[in-house]
């Protein structure tokens, strides 16, 4: 069938214009497309191509994020709340000894570096809003549409900036010396509410704001930075710290094994989870193949160095039993006994509260983005409506969804002390499951387009690392005792993730295998443009004809 969509090109996005395509047409010419493969067809076809394509790539708000923005974006992302709530669970699970814990610091960073660039080469590629997304379902084309629909299901029911919320309600009680920590879901709450108007009013307010915590979140690097140094010369320990201990102790009683080291490495390796972020927003990037290679090594390096002087900080002045003890609240911790009460007690749980909400609002962003690109895919119910820019020149109700699901997620996780832990291994299960398939992708579509050059090129070792580690990864909490990885009434961390992931492959399964087999139709897609340019795809029934 001849592919109308990118043929025509002279759909008016004034008016709603549907065009009946085939699915595969589209997904051979838009990836010919991006990798920039005319060569077999003639000049007016290959304009035409190229005219509508780029339209799928840009989005009705401009790209409007330079260098500086994207660098917020991305220390906002990583620096949230991990550095100042995880150490504890990594030092736990790691028996207190600190060469294994540091050197599962180092090892999480070298694979975030890895990762980076393995997402650097695939958004060179395919430079649109998405990210992993966009990356699988153009490496993964066969059973038709199962990768695109389960992704997007997950994304979905996982798209929520929890854990940087948790942390904030948390710090916010504890700068106000409040000790009933029930109310941290109520603080936690409005600022969610508050987060989803602020990016739902305005893209451009959005934004300021945004930087404008990130600004302030540069005055966390340096109060990092500045307690790290300050540790090392002039801090004298009053009694026998983890700093002081002798490197490969191991404490007594401690849960140091296999499955342990994995949940330690899941910890470290969330705190710098937001190296792919950005590419969820690439759409909105002036330039973003330049902008990306540069903002993108550069803000890793500067986590990378405000969370070694952290880690220096944490065990040069606290004990093992204070930071295992202290769980979401080792940084207030760490600097009330730096600093005393007043100064490190409120006034840097203050500071850690504004790096919270930083993370939140960056987090807000980039999950409403990648929910917009995958509602304008169409696979799920009220996918139009979702996916519009409304009523003003944001995604509201795409931004709405994650704000609905965040607050969810935080009136059903149990008040047990572990719930953090838990949701944070979850998180980083699933997520660790997707980042295998996009470092075999990478491989997939490599061969798929050997005979083309990349304009950033990820290291082949560090994609087989990534590889490597996520399979082991993948394995290592069932050779545990499954009752140390679950909380409250929910089953293990990793058997949750595979049953959110089992449900939309359920979902992929009865809608467009099932049910079409059953009442004999297919499933076709009708492309929209709606008013403000904004292009969005319907499935519609066809009976088979006989």
């Amino acid at each position: 069938m001849e592919p109308l969509l990118f043929t025509s090109g002279k759909a008016d996005p004034s008016q709603n214009v549907f065009i009946d395509v085939e699915v595969g047409d589209i997904t051979t010419k838009y990836g010919a497309t991006n990798s920039g493969s005319f060569s077999s067809m003639d000049t007016v076809e290959a304009q035409a191509i190229k005219a509508e394509t780029n339209r799928f790539l840009e989005v009705p708000q401009g790209r409007h994020l330079g260098v500086f923005s994207t660098v917020i974006l991305f220390v906002s992302r990583i620096m949230g709340s991990g550095i100042f709530a995880v150490p504890s669970v990594i030092l736990l699970n790691t028996g207190g000894n600190k060469l294994i814990y540091f050197a599962i610091w180092i090892f999480s960073a070298m694979i975030a570096f890895a990762g980076l660039y393995l997402f650097l080469e695939f958004g060179s590629w395919i430079p649109k809003s998405g990210g992993r997304k966009n990356f699988l379902e153009h490496s993964f084309e066969k059973p038709r549409l199962l990768i695109s629909v389960v992704f997007s299901c997950y994304s979905i029911l996982t798209g929520y900036a929890l854990t940087g919320s948790i942390v904030f309600g948390k710090y916010v009680l504890s700068a106000f010396g409040v000790a009933d920590d029930s109310w941290s879901k109520y603080v936690s709450i409005s600022f969610i509410i508050l987060a989803v108007l602020i990016h739902g009013v305005s893209v451009r307010h959005g934004v300021f704001i945004q930087n404008a915590l990130g600004g302030l979140k540069l005055l966390m690097i340096v109060l990092m930075c500045f307690a790290g140094l300050y540790t090392l010369i002039f801090y004298k320990a009053t009694d026998q710290v983890a700093w002081e201990l002798p490197i490969t102790q191991i404490e007594q009683d401690s849960l140091l094994s296999v499955s342990s080291i994995a949940t330690a490495f899941i910890s470290a390796f969330f705190c710098f989870s937001g190296w792919d972020t950005v590419h969820t927003v690439t759409s909105e990037i002036k330039n973003p193949v330049k902008t990306l290679k540069v903002s993108g090594p550069l803000s890793l390096i500067i986590c990378f160095v405000c969370y070694t002087m952290m880690n220096v900080a944490y065990l040069k002045v606290l004990t093992y039993e204070e930071i295992v003890n202290a769980g979401p609240l080792v940084g207030s911790v760490l600097f009330t006994k730096l600093f005393g009460p007043q100064i490190g007690g409120k006034f840097i749980s203050f500071s850690i509260a504004i790096s919270a909400a930083s993370n939140i609002l960056v987090v807000i962003y980039s999950v409403s983005r990648v929910n917009q690109e995958i509602f304008k895919e169409g696979y799920l119910p009220f996918s139009i409506h979702m996916s519009k820019n409304w009523p003003f020149d944001a995604p509201l109700p795409s931004i709405s969804l994650c704000g609905i699901i965040t607050i969810a997620w935080i009136l059903i996780l149990p008040k047990e002390g572990e719930s953090f832990n838990y949701l944070v291994s979850m998180d980083g299960y699933g997520n660790q499951f997707f980042l295998l398939l996009v470092a075999v992708g990478l491989f997939v579509w490599r061969f798929k387009h050997k005979n083309e050059t990349p304009q950033i090129h990820a290291p082949t070792f560090g994609v087989l690392a990534i590889i490597t580690l996520s399979l082991y990864m993948l394995v290592a909490p069932f050779l545990a005792d499954a009752s140390l990885n679950r909380v409250g009434f929910l089953p293990p961390y990793q058997i949750m993730s595979l049953l959110v992931i089992f449900a939309c492959f359920i979902f992929w399964f009865v809608k467009f295998f099932v049910l079409p087999k059953f009442f004999h139709y297919k499933l076709l897609p009708k492309i929209t443009y709606l008013h403000d340019g904004l292009v969005v795809t319907e499935w519609v029934k066809k009976p088979f004809l006989y």
